[in-house]
């Protein structure tokens, strides 16, 4: 059983932890990790979530996941990434971006670029089908398409994506 800690509504642990998929009261919340994977080329990772998920099951989406009890959000994101696309994400070139809060649950967003090439990858079955790089243009579309996306996040995203490559 997945343990995931419980936040406040400022963010911070209260102590307290509950299995994955519990439904947390108002003002209760659980912490997911997002990563923005580019490489050097300057072309973003996305993956295709399994048929068998029971959420969003064959959609595109950057690497993501919970944050499991007793680890920070830069540990989630590196551990997912290793996890699902089998990437060891160097910690010292993790970019926290920013914190999106939608429904019980925060999600912190980062970025890192980075050599690697889709060979080097390797998809975890049970969360990733597919794997393929895009340009920021077609990230940026990918995301504001998203429905399960907040506002936030997608604004912040498009704020990212055009600062650094100016489209």
């Amino acid at each position: 059983m997945e343990l995931l800690d419980i936040y406040d509504a400022s963010g911070m642990r209260t102590g307290r932890t509950a299995p994955r998929g519990t439904l947390l009261p108002q003002g209760e919340y659980f912490l997911c990790a997002h990563v923005l994977v580019e490489t050097i080329n300057h072309l973003f990772l996305v993956q295709k979530r399994s048929d068998r998920k029971p959420t969003r099951p064959g959609q595109w989406d950057i690497t993501a996941g919970a944050v499991d009890a007793g680890e920070t959000s830069l540990d989630g994101a590196i551990r997912e990434a290793n996890e699902e696309i089998g990437l060891k994400l160097p910690r010292e070139h993790m970019r926290f971006l920013f914190r999106d809060c939608r429904r019980n649950c925060f999600h912190d967003v980062y970025h890192i670029q980075l050599s690697f090439s889709l060979e080097e990858c390797t998809m975890q079955e049970s969360e990733v089908q597919a794997l393929r790089l895009v340009s920021a243009r077609e990230l940026l579309e990918l995301v504001l398409k998203m429905p399960h996306r907040s506002e936030h996040y997608k604004a912040e995203i498009a704020y990212f994506l055009q600062k650094r490559d100016g489209f």
